[in-house]
């Protein structure tokens, strides 16, 4: 079954600021709930690289897995594969757009 949704926040922060958070790595815990393992290669996000996290839930740590497999810096958007545990794949195209008063809209579908 496939279930697709749209969610969409509009932060304050201006573009350039949350894509730095959003293609660093290590950073993944600022904007997820899930601590940083590695990134291979390591660097600023780019397609092919495979990160890896641990999430909190039910009292244990799961794994995490995130495979990029594409990164635009020009329009601001990343494609991404998150696997979660029991075979749950999350496919995200999450994009950033400048709002009129300098903020970011920002969007996961």
């Amino acid at each position: 079954m496939v279930v697709n949704v749209c969610p969409a926040a509009v932060s304050f922060a201006p573009p350039e600021k949350i894509w730095s958070v959003l293609t660093t790595a290590e950073r993944i815990g600022e904007w997820q709930d899930a601590r940083f393992i590695s990134a291979e290669p390591p660097g600023a996000m780019k397609a092919g690289q495979v990160i890896k996290l641990a999430a909190q839930g039910f009292g244990r740590e799961w794994p995490v897995r995130i495979d990029v497999l594409d990164v635009d810096p020009q329009h601001r958007w990343v494609d991404l594969v998150v696997h979660l545990p029991f075979g749950v794949d999350n496919h995200e195209h999450v994009t950033l757009t400048e709002t009129r008063d300098g903020g970011t809209l920002v969007r996961l579908n």
